[in-house]
């Protein structure tokens, strides 16, 4: 056999080997609930006016949001309770003739969203005071934990996850990859979770490496290129900040610095971030609007890794994959990391560079609530200036603990517990989804002086859970499993962009700056 031929049909096996993102994206659904049905979706449209107004008036009032979920608990002994009830309908599976209960339930947390200045944060607080400021409040399709300590708990824990997230069975595979490290149960050093973070840390994440250092040294100039004269006021500049992190996070990883037109794909990560937290039955009512868009994104990322020729990357992780968490196609695996680096990596830095680059202004982020920050320690744009050249590292902690680009993370809880609702007790069955809040964690005040005040000098900073754990704590990789992976070149990422604007020259950061 020539030369060329041998090129040709190992050309051909790495395409079989490769395989298709369409198939991918649309393979079939998975855990569809009955009230996510097309019919129920349908009846939701029929019984609109009716839905909106009890929407509107259990995402005004707390009282009503609360009945929404639990029923009413005198009533609790009379046949069909539960078909006002929306914890109810989960218990029993959340079955098509339970729907009416799900259509004003998911307005209402949608109009309490809007009610809160879309602030995460904000929402959480009106919903643990609707169900009585005990440690957990329900939403979704399970009870959310508040408190720091049995977040903490939770992060040190082995946690047994699914595919779901924001507490609700997740879009998959259309707008969710499958198996993607986010579901995947932590299981111990031998499981399937570990298996791809070992790959994952060991192609990408490694600060240790030749690539990543020689990269680091590279990043301030590459920006000063990219982005002259920056200056304070263009932090507002959003679109560009996020093409910037964009262009970062690529170049850190790859070591390619992508042009505008690939750049502005990625972006999008960031910008169908609120996409992510919807339930099916609100995209199945927008008619997969947002769905299509996401799997277009996945498409498309795909395509920018392909346009670069970085496959083999792709394929080499697959390789060193044990045999049993291989995936059928190199592209699902692909799929499934660029997918963890277009949301958490693009998403989760460009979040932190805008607060950042809004606290330097003494401005409260778009997503954040004014209320529930302050910054009476800083009085002028000056002193903000100040903390930051003092300990950028600090300065961005505290920006992500008082606002944190991740404000929770679901878990499955594998026992049976009878928890506390204004007063009431209720019994939560094994296998119930609990959301743990890192946002009210990270406000606890039996951990955190002060905690509304903007402080990147208080004594407990390092307690803060932001990146899924306590980072800065010794051993944080042993004590924290599943504490983020990518937090290094966050921090990398962002301690380069604010330095270039604030005129602060850090090529090849000390690690030890973290510790």
């Amino acid at each position: 056999m020539s030369r060329g031929s041998d090129s040709a049909e190992a050309a051909l096996m790495q395409t079989e080997s490769w395989g298709s993102i369409e198939e991918v994206v649309n393979a079939p659904v998975e855990n569809v609930a009955g009230d996510a049905t097309w019919p129920s979706v349908l009846c939701m449209w029929l019984t609109l006016p009716l839905n909106l107004i009890q929407g509107c008036i259990g995402g005004l009032c707390r009282f009503a949001m609360a009945f929404f979920v639990l029923g009413c608990y005198c009533c609790r002994c009379i046949p069909g309770w539960i078909c006002c009830a929306a914890m109810a309908s989960v218990k029993c599976g959340r079955p098509c003739i339970l729907a009416p209960s799900w259509w004003r339930y998911v307005l209402g947390g949608f109009i309490a969203l809007l009610a809160n200045s879309r602030s995460r944060l904000a929402l959480f607080i009106w919903e643990w005071e609707a169900f009585g400021k005990g440690d957990h409040y329900w939403h979704g399709e399970g009870y959310w934990s508040v408190t720091y300590e049995e977040c903490s708990t939770i992060t040190k824990s082995q946690q047994k996850r699914r595919s779901a997230f924001a507490c609700i069975e997740a879009c998959v595979p259309d707008l969710f990859a499958s198996n993607i490290l986010l579901f995947l149960p932590t299981g111990g050093p031998e499981s399937e979770w570990a298996a791809i973070r070992k790959v994952l840390h060991a192609a990408m994440l490694d600060r240790g490496a030749y690539h990543y250092t020689e990269r680091l040294q590279k990043l301030s100039s590459q920006l000063a290129a990219e982005w002259p004269e920056a200056k304070l006021t263009d932090f507002d500049d959003t679109e560009k900040l996020r093409l910037m992190v964009v262009k970062c996070v690529f170049f850190m990883i790859f070591g390619i610095w992508l042009e505008d037109n690939d750049a502005l794909i990625l972006r999008k990560w960031r910008d169908y971030a609120v996409f992510f937290v919807l339930p099916r039955l609100i995209h199945r009512f927008i008619f997969n609007f947002a769905i299509g868009r996401v799997k277009q994104l996945r498409v498309d990322t795909v395509g920018v890794i392909e346009k670069h020729g970085l496959q083999q990357m792709f394929v080499d992780m697959n390789k060193n994959l044990p045999e049993k968490y291989r995936r059928p196609t190199d592209v699902k695996l692909c799929d499934e990391i660029m997918f963890a680096v277009g949301f958490a990596g693009i998403g989760g830095t460009s979040a932190c560079c805008e607060t950042v680059g809004a606290f330097l202004q003494r401005k409260i982020p778009e997503e954040a609530s004014a209320h529930l920050i302050s910054f009476e320690k800083y009085p002028t744009t000056e002193d903000m200036l100040e903390a930051y050249k003092a300990s950028p590292v600090k300065y961005i902690k505290e920006s992500c603990r008082i606002d944190p680009p991740v404000t929770s993370c679901t878990r499955v809880d594998p026992d049976e517990r009878e928890l506390l609702f204004k007063g009431v007790p209720y019994t939560m069955p094994p296998e119930t989804l609990n959301q743990y809040v890192i946002s009210m964690a990270n406000r606890d005040t039996k951990i955190f002086e002060n905690p509304d005040v903007f402080d990147p000098t208080r004594k407990e900073l390092d307690q803060a859970l932001t990146w899924n754990g306590a980072f800065g704590t010794p051993n944080e990789e042993t004590v924290y499993p599943r504490i983020c992976p990518g937090r290094f070149l966050a921090l990398d990422v962002a301690q380069a962009i604010v330095g270039h604007v604030v005129g602060i020259k850090d090529d090849g950061r000390d690690a030890r700056m973290f510790c």
